[in-house]
Parts: structure tokens; sequence; C-alpha cells
């Protein structure tokens, strides 16, 4: 997988990133510095992303 592509485990597919659906995160991470990719078909949490200034 690339950085621009991530793995639906449910599905048993490839989500490109520009597809996938973001949300906040849960546990307390700012949302201005992080978000949960999901898969669009789905709903399943594809992974947990810094969008944050570094």
């Amino acid at each position: 997988m690339s950085e621009d592509t991530f793995y639906c485990e449910t599905c048993e597919q490839s989500v490109a990133r520009e597809d996938v659906i973001r949300t906040e995160t849960i546990g307390g991470l700012d949302p201005e510095k992080w978000q949960t990719f999901c898969c669009p078909d789905c709903g399943n949490r594809l992974e947990t992303v810094f969008v944050g200034e570094e």
C-alpha cells in the first residue's frame, strides 16, 4: 500500500486517499491535528493520521 491508498479489511478492497471519509478521532486527540480515515463503503476505520503542522 502506498501513502495514497488504504486497505479495508472488511470490504477487502483498496481505498484511495481522496475517497476516504474523514472523521474526528476519539480519545481526546486534537481534531485540528488528527483525523480518522474511514472506508466510504462500509464505514470501517482505516487509519488515524496526523494532518496538522509538524
